[in-house]
């Protein structure tokens, strides 16, 4: 890319002039429509949709039905949207992404790019990142859709919900959901066995709230549904005890980022002779070396309260972002029972997986998607890349008054939290709010516990403690207010401050540690200071925070070295030099590098099970809405079958034929019919496909309903399909595993995993057929009295 281009590229994207036409489009419409009555404004719908069937695009109607949704916010909610939400909404219809800043009312700005969107009847969705903020906002939003006569669900629900309920809720003209619902459904919808089991329709338009903590910060790790248990091994506890006797360095290395742990030629030898074998890595032991790797993995690249919490004797998985347990979720390929076995708990059942999709995959399956945030600026390129949506920076209703001090770093942890601490004190004798954001749980708890023995009241508000999250959150901007939580919690609800608060300088954020790039910095920092309000951040840090001590150069434990050598005194002074306030800076550079290689390494992994996913879901869909008769299909693949079977073979012997039509055709085939059979190939052809049109024959006169025919057949199927992609999906997680690690041996996993699954995907087509034909020929099926059939797979 030349120099002028990537400039080009990288430049900030500010709102165009021709949406600025377009806005006063929709200001000149404004008397117009406040002249209109109630029935007159929501009218205005019927007379879209009338337009958009006689050719109009939503490009054509969108000033009117802005103007339109517009006037009916202000009637329904009380609100009328300020001129730069009505720029936000335009950018949004036209698919790209509109930062804006915390405050300056997204919820509001989404009524309408959802309303025009939706007046193609296919649909439009807006994710949210937690069902609370979905729920939130069916409550809050959808009365202004019901009176402009548009219907509105909530994909997102504690409840176990119905097909039937599903199949309302996703024909709903605007559904709220959140990401990982809408992925789940995706995923479920595509293994339902008949048209009335399916409940969702294409994709068509989607509104992403939060879009870089769902395309971004949600994107490294794919859904997987998880089912038909394994075979529980016996090697997590034992694994687990040998890899506590050995020694870092020596025994197994870790990378510099610690992603990766793995034995040293040291380490392999004390295993071999830990479990008296010759050569750990022989194919008789690859399960014991897979199960050390784990073990190695879950105590060195897995921490407790910082990864996941261990409550009512299960292991709970924590959000990476905002440090909320992630219910009914569990690390896949052996990993949660390895921290099982580390926390000597009972192992739960290690289970296969059924489906799989990324989030990049999943949204781009949409016609058009767009998104909103406060912080999406540092990452344009990559949303470009991936997303081929633009930036667009919103300006804000009101000059952003917020002053960002410059961080306060130390070089240990004691004297940090010690200065931190009198920092809080400092600003909670004026009376003014404090948020006091914490990068992790353990450190929320430390706090609650200084401030206690200060004396100072609190909320906290952690992993621990979400059921009252958002009105915690709302209320901290009351005067005296201090709230202590984990530094993403509450996102997505604003923080309003009362009038004492303003009068003495708005609400402090005060971080105790840096995250991992600048980006969640600025949401923590934009928590402060909304829609023109005052408001202040500053950041304590220290040479110990996590941040540096994991991804930090290794000049920073040489410094630390010297600093334990100093007097207590010397030791715990502010470091002020450039040196150190850059240090920051490049770390969360070098640690937003290796954030985009993963994700861009998960797409590219699921880029190749896209492509397979696709062939494999278009073939259901044909399946399940096809009405013929699958008989040719059924000898066809039959066929197929038995040329496999026979290939290279001029002879075949009794026995093995014998055992072939037993095991696949027919389990009351008699020896003697194959008495007088010579074995040759076409004999041995002919005597199977007799076998195969007989059962058809067989199955006409016993069905005497051409449907009901067509029902086994299907499902034949459609068993077969299933159970070959669970077991194809399943093998694909576990050879991510496998081939990351070969990149340790100079190998390109990449080329490795395609080779691979390119392999298996043809051996799962001719698995597929081998199933579909042993089921219709195997299955038992009895009539009842009332003329149904009950169908008995082998």
């Amino acid at each position: 890319m030349s120099e002028k281009l990537l400039k080009q590229t990288n430049k900030k994207h500010r709102v165009s002039g021709r949406v600025k036409k377009i806005l006063k489009k929709i200001n000149s419409l404004s008397g117009h429509m406040a002249e209109l009555s109630d029935q007159q404004l929501a009218s205005l719908t019927d007379d879209f949709q009338a337009r958009l069937k006689k050719g109009s695009s939503l490009d054509d109607l969108l000033p009117e039905a802005f103007a339109a949704i517009r006037e009916a916010d202000k009637r329904v909610l009380g609100m009328y949207p300020f001129d730069v939400q009505v720029l936000g909404a335009i950018v949004l219809h036209q698919g790209d992404i509109a930062e804006m800043k915390t405050g300056e009312g997204k919820t509001l700005t989404a009524t309408m790019p959802l309303y025009l969107n939706a007046l193609s009847k296919k649909g439009a969705v807006l994710v949210t990142s937690n069902a609370y903020l979905a729920e939130v906002g069916v409550d809050q939003m959808g009365p202004v859709y019901r009176f402009m006569g548009l219907s509105v669900g909530l994909g997102a629900s504690e409840k176990k919900i119905s097909i039937e309920e599903k199949q309302t809720i996703y024909r709903s003209d605007i559904l709220y959901t959140t990401n990982y619902a809408l992925g789940f459904d995706y995923l479920i919808d595509n293994l339902a066995s008949s048209k009335e089991g399916k409940f969702m329709r294409p994709f068509n338009y989607v509104l992403i709230d939060e879009v870089d903590s769902v395309l971004l910060d949600s994107a490294q790790t794919p859904l997987v549904i998880s089912g038909s248990p394994r075979v529980q091994s016996n090697l997590y506890e034992v694994s687990d005890d040998f890899i506590q006797t050995l020694k870092e360095g020596r025994d197994f290395k870790l990378d510099k980022e610690r992603k990766n742990v793995w034995l040293t030629n040291k380490g392999c030898d004390l295993a071999e002779k830990y479990f008296n074998i010759n050569n750990l890595f022989t194919a008789e032991f690859t399960d014991l070396a897979r199960h050390i790797e784990l073990a190695l993995r879950v105590h060195y690249l897995f921490i407790l309260n910082r990864d996941y919490v261990v409550e009512d004797d299960q292991v709970k998985l924590l959000d990476a972002v905002n440090g909320r347990v992630m219910e009914n979720t569990k690390l896949q390929s052996g990993l949660h029972q390895a921290i099982e076995a580390k926390e000597h708990l009972k192992l739960s059942s290690d289970t296969r997986s059924m489906a799989s999709i990324t989030y990049q995959n999943l949204f781009r399956m949409f016609k058009k998607i767009s998104g909103m945030t406060g912080t999406a600026m540092s990452d344009q390129q990559e949303f470009l890349d991936t997303y081929n949506m633009r930036v667009i920076s919103i300006p804000t209703n009101k000059p952003m008054i917020r002053k960002d001090h410059l961080d306060r770093l130390y070089p240990t942890l004691p004297a940090k939290i010690a200065a931190s601490v009198d920092f809080i004190k400092k600003i909670h004798a004026t009376g003014r709010p404090i948020l006091l954001a914490t990068g992790s749980v353990r450190m929320s708890e430390i706090y609650s516990n200084i401030l206690l023995k200060e004396g100072i009241a609190h909320s906290v508000l952690n992993a621990y403690n979400i059921a009252k999250e958002a009105q915690i959150i709302a209320e901290s901007g009351r005067f005296g207010t201090v709230t202590v939580a984990t530094s993403m919690a509450g996102r997505g609800t604003d923080i309003k401050i009362d009038e004492k608060t303003r009068q003495a300088g708005g609400l402090y954020v005060i971080a105790t540690e840096h995250l991992k790039n600048s980006r969640m910095d600025d949401q923590l920092r934009g928590r402060a200071g909304r829609q023109g309000d005052p408001g202040s951040s500053i950041f304590f840090c220290s040479l110990e925070d996590d941040l540096l001590i994991k991804y930090g150069p290794d000049w920073v434990k040489k410094y630390l070295k010297k600093v334990a050598a100093r007097k207590r005194n010397k030791a715990d002074r502010q470091l002020r030099r450039r040196k150190f306030q850059k240090l920051i800076e490049k770390t969360q550079k070098f640690i937003d590098g290796g954030a985009r290689s993963s994700r861009l390494q998960s797409l590219e992994f699921d880029e190749n099970m896209r492509i397979q996913r696709n062939i494999i879901y278009k073939l259901r869909d044909r399946l399940i809405s096809s009405s013929d008769s699958f008989d040719n299909l059924f000898e066809n693949m039959a066929l197929k079958v038995f040329n496999d079977f026979l290939t290279d073979k001029k002879y075949i012997s009794r026995q093995i034929l014998f055992r072939f039509i037993l095991d696949n055709l027919n389990y009351d085939f008699k020896a003697e019919e194959l008495s007088k059979a010579s074995f040759t190939v076409p004999e041995v052809k002919e005597i199977l496909s007799t076998i195969v049109l007989k059962r058809i024959d067989d199955c006409h006169n016993f069905f005497k309903a051409a449907d009901q025919l067509v029902y086994l057949q299907r499902l034949s199927l459609l068993k077969a399909i299933d159970e070959c992609w669970i077991d194809q999906v399943d093998a694909l997680q576990q050879l991510k595993v496998i081939v990351v690690n070969r990149q340790i041996g100079q190998k390109n996993p990449m080329y490795e995993y395609q080779r691979e699954s390119n392999r298996l995907f043809i051996k799962m087509r001719s698995n597929i057929m081998i199933e579909a034909v042993k089921n219709f020929m195997l299955s038992d099926f009895v009539k009842e009295k009332d003329g149904t059939v009950s169908i008995f797979f082998a």
